[in-house]
């Protein structure tokens, strides 16, 4: 094995050796250039500003950057220039006004193809795949957002609480599960595929993150030869793995859809019924057609896991945190809701709810870095010349520290969207605050960028977050042989580009004997129409 690794060191040597040269030449070119234009940390040759860049935290660094450069700078890593911004009016400037010139995506060295072929939505380039399932996802995702997903979302919150109960430790894995049950159901009226649709999307978000393989920062070790380049293996068989599974499913839910045993509320449904109605009564479709459509919906399962799992977790967290905030909400609940489960038709009724989820999101963003836009042609901004291929981050963990906007950023006030002393403050209360619309919505990207998923993580979270306050009491947890409470780090990530706290303990705790025998009834009433 050592032999191994000393072959691949000097293999990589020489294409390091030859990328350090380019930077060196590279930057001993721009130091000639004038100093003038957007500020930002001092370079060093070759590596720019790389070396005291912690690649599990790197929004705290580019939020450090900020308060001492301002809302808008840039740095470089390793010859790759880039733009951090921190502003929301700024980031609305560039990447939604200018967003024809802004909507490209950098290469993530660790996946394969991702900018043109079909398997990876939000990561393409611009081009008619990108095109193509964009515009079907978006039409889909509004379809059944006017039905409340069809109460998919309801029966599985209550097999939820349940397993909540049942298993208050396993929380963690347990939600990521709950998250990626509803997107297989609404995908192929398949809720048991939910644990691998959950573990897949983490795989994969493992792959496109700078904390994740080291090429995605070390690039030319991507280019060690096939036989001895074990991030190239290890990606071609995930990859491989999970296309199969997503065409595998395609393909059963199109057999189910010819016998006529295929649900109307699935997106599969609505796929085929799209393609008999251009005149193809028996779905014949080639094989490159066939992995379009399996990639469009299985990537739709899964970013649905990942854009909403972690920020469920934090939401955890946040009540088990204030539990003076957990108990307003639970009043509120009780009011509303009695002795019933909070559903979608309780959203306009319970806004201490909708701004506790709001503020979650805000005190711990899902998306720290933002997800970043690379500039396709050459543009100039405040006088500076940004040259095509420069990245642009819209830090998403500072615009939610701005003090003017976000006064006391640094904790958690869910009143910041209940009282009219705060900025962020909309009325009416019966629609605001909320996940669709209205303020902090940079948490769903910017442009032609924009996560078109907010319709399905407003009332996924809104059910979910409700449902548990209703059938719980959430406390910290207390060491059993000293007596005291386990204290935890709530900053403490996966530290992926879209983050899940790591594993922190809790307390489940029913609010009452009335409360688990209707959370058990509850189930028992749906337990028929979900695959468990």
């Amino acid at each position: 094995m050592e032999s191994v690794r000393l072959l691949i060191l000097y293999l990589a040597v020489p294409s390091l050796l030859f990328s350090a040269l380019q930077q060196l030449l590279s930057w001993r070119k721009k130091s000639k250039a004038s100093k003038a234009g957007l500020p930002g940390p001092k370079q060093f040759p070759v590596i720019g500003r790389v070396h005291d860049l912690d690649r599990f935290c790197m929004w705290k660094k580019f939020k450090e950057w900020a308060d001492k450069h301002g809302p808008i700078y840039r740095t470089s890593m390793l010859g790759q220039q880039f733009i951090i911004i921190s502003d929301e009016h700024i980031a609305e400037e560039l990447l939604v006004k200018r967003g024809n010139i802004y909507a490209g995506r950098p290469q993530i060295r660790a996946l394969f193809d991702h900018k043109t072929s079909p398997g990876y939505l939000a990561l393409m380039d611009r081009q008619d795949y990108w095109k193509e399932q964009r515009k079907w996802v978006h039409a889909a995702m509004t379809d059944f957002h006017r039905h409340h997903f069809y109460g998919v979302i309801e029966n599985e919150v209550k097999r939820y609480l349940v397993v909540l109960m049942l298993e208050p430790e396993k929380f963690h894995a347990n939600t990521r599960e709950h998250c990626g049950r509803i997107m297989s159901r609404l995908a192929w009226d398949d809720a048991s595929q939910g644990k691998e649709n959950g573990d897949s999307a983490d795989r994969t978000l493992t792959q496109m993150s700078v904390s994740g393989p080291v090429v995605n920062t070390m690039t030319p070790l991507w280019s060690i030869p096939w036989a001895l380049n074990p991030w190239k293996k290890f990606e071609r068989a995930r990859e491989d793995q999970q296309r199969a599974w997503w065409l595998n499913s395609l393909q059963v839910a199109k057999q189910r859809y010819l016998r006529g045993e295929l649900p109307v509320d699935t997106w599969s449904y609505r796929y085929f019924k799209g393609i008999q109605a251009k005149g193809n009564p028996n779905l014949e479709q080639d094989h490159a057609t066939e992995e379009f459509a399996s990639c469009m919906l299985g990537f739709q399962n899964l970013v649905g896991v990942i854009t909403i799992c972690g920020p469920l977790q934090f939401f955890l967290m946040a009540m088990m945190l204030h539990p003076e905030w957990q108990r307003t909400a639970q009043d509120e609940i009780d009011r509303v809701c009695g002795n019933r489960m909070p559903t979608t038709a309780d959203f306009a009724d319970l806004p201490t709810v909708r701004a506790c989820l709001k503020e979650t999101l805000r005190w711990r963003s899902g998306v720290p870095l933002g997800v970043p836009h690379q500039c396709e042609q050459d543009d100039e901004f405040m006088g500076e010349k940004i040259a095509k291929g420069t990245i642009v981050l819209a830090c998403e963990w500072s615009m939610n520290r701005v003090a003017s906007r976000y006064p006391d950023p640094e904790n958690f006030h869910p009143d910041r969207y209940l009282e009219k002393s705060w900025p962020t403050y909309q009325e009416p209360l019966t629609r605001y605050p909320n996940f669709r619309e209205g303020v902090g919505m940079h948490t769903f990207g910017w442009g032609r960028r924009t996560c078109m998923g907010q319709h399905i993580v407003d009332d996924e979270m809104f059910v979910t977050g409700a449902a548990v306050l209703w059938g719980f009491n959430l406390s910290q947890k207390t060491c059993p042989k000293t007596g005291k409470v386990m204290e935890l780090d709530s900053e403490a990530t996966n530290a992926h580009v879209i983050l899940e706290p790591l594993p922190f303990p809790c307390d489940f705790k029913p609010r009452s004997v009335e409360r688990v025998a209707q959370m058990l009834n509850g189930y028992g009433d749906v337990r028929d129409q979900l695959r468990v």
